[in-house]
């Protein structure tokens, strides 16, 4: 995924926010409009998720061990412009994938290269502008 966003901040087509936890991408979230989302389903929670998910942290951390994607999508649902998402994941349980696919845009399987995944963001940039 790095390689994507090297390449889209590169390339100039928009700004990159890289985050490593759902905590980080929570707040981001929540302090700016952020228009498409790219994550994995395989994220985790962060060292501190109570502060920034609150109360549903303590339930979280201890029936979601390694699928913070599903919090970070379910978190979504509080985000006043929710953004257009991208799962990039190797995830092949149709269980989980069936929670995440309201939520999501599209999906990138893994492995995909950074052409692939690049490819699939720019499309959903020029999605967002409506063209």
């Amino acid at each position: 995924m790095e390689a994507c966003a090297e390449a889209i901040r590169a390339a100039g087509v928009a700004e990159v926010l890289s985050v490593r936890t759902v905590a980080e991408a929570v707040g981001a979230l929540h302090a700016s409009r952020v228009d498409v989302l790219v994550m994995d389903l395989f994220i985790p929670l962060g060292d501190t998720p109570r502060t920034t998910l609150g109360p549903r942290a303590r339930k979280y951390a201890e029936n979601v061990e390694h699928l913070g994607g599903i919090v970070l999508l379910d978190e979504l649902a509080r985000v006043p412009n929710p953004p257009l998402t991208l799962l990039h994941t190797a995830c092949r349980e149709p269980v989980v994938l069936e929670l995440a696919r309201e939520r999501i845009h599209s999906r990138v399987r893994k492995p995909a290269s950074a052409e692939v995944l690049l490819k699939a963001v720019l499309e959903a940039l020029r999605e967002l502008e409506g063209g």
